[in-house]
C-alpha cells in the first residue's frame, strides 16, 4: 500500500468525491471515510461556505451550498442540474412512490422498482397516448439518467427484458426533493397538464 503524502489530507478523496456529487452508504470505502472524517470535511468545506450533509439513517451525504449574505446568494460551486419535464415526472414518481413505502412498509428496508411498475403508475401525466407512448419508448433512458444522478441502482439486470431490470430507489432523492418541493413539483406538473 502506498504512504500517503504528508501535506495531502487523509480525507481528500473523499471532499474530491463529494464535489463530484452525493455518496451513498454502499460506496463503503468512501462512506467509512466520510464518518470518520465528518468533522474535519464539515470544517474545510465551511471555508468555501459549502455545508456537508450526512444522513446516517437513509445512508447519504452530500454538499449544500451555504449562503453568503441576507439575501441568499451562494457562491456557486455546488451546480444544481435543471431536470427536463420527462425527467422532472420520472422523480416526482419515483420521491412520491419513496414517500409512501416509508409510510406503509415497516419490514422492508428499500424499495425496489421495475420498468413496468413505474409504468403502470404514469397514467396521470398523459392525456394524449401519443405523449404516452413517447415517454413509455424513452423510460429506459430516463431510469438511466436516475442511475447516472444517484437516484436508482441497478441491481438485478435479467438477459430476457428490460423490463423486468430491479432497480432500488436510493434515499439521496430525498435531498434533492424534499417534501415541500415534491407538493410543489407535483402541483407545477398538474397545473401544465390543465393547460394543455
Amino acid at each position: 500500500m502506498d504512504t500517503p503524502q504528508p501535506n495531502i489530507a487523509p480525507y481528500a478523496r473523499s471532499a474530491v468525491k463529494l464535489l463530484q456529487g452525493p455518496i451513498s452508504d454502499d460506496q463503503s470505502d468512501l462512506w467509512i471515510e466520510i464518518i470518520r472524517y465528518q468533522i474535519e470535511l464539515s470544517q474545510y468545506f465551511e471555508k468555501i461556505a459549502l455545508e456537508v450533509v450526512i444522513d446516517k439513517r437513509d445512508g447519504y451525504a452530500y454538499l449544500k451550498q451555504m449562503p453568503i449574505d441576507e439575501s441568499g446568494t451562494t457562491l456557486g460551486l455546488v451546480r444544481r442540474m435543471p431536470l427536463s419535464y420527462d425527467l422532472s415526472i420520472v422523480c416526482v414518481l419515483l420521491r412520491e412512490w419513496l414517500l409512501e413505502f416509508e409510510a406503509g412498509d415497516l419490514e422492508t428496508a428499500n424499495l425496489y422498482i421495475t420498468p413496468r411498475e413505474f409504468r403502470n403508475r404514469i397514467d396521470l401525466f398523459f392525456k394524449e397516448k401519443a405523449n404516452e407512448m413517447k415517454f413509455i419508448r424513452e423510460l429506459n433512458r430516463h431510469l438511466d439518467e436516475c442511475v447516472r444522478m444517484g437516484f436508482l441502482k441497478l441491481v438485478h439486470k435479467t438477459s430476457s427484458s428490460p423490463d423486468e431490470y430491479r432497480y432500488e430507489v436510493k434515499r439521496i432523492l430525498k435531498a434533492r426533493i424534499t417534501n415541500d418541493e415534491l407538493a410543489a413539483l407535483k402541483q407545477q406538473l398538474e397545473d401544465e397538464l390543465k393547460s394543455l
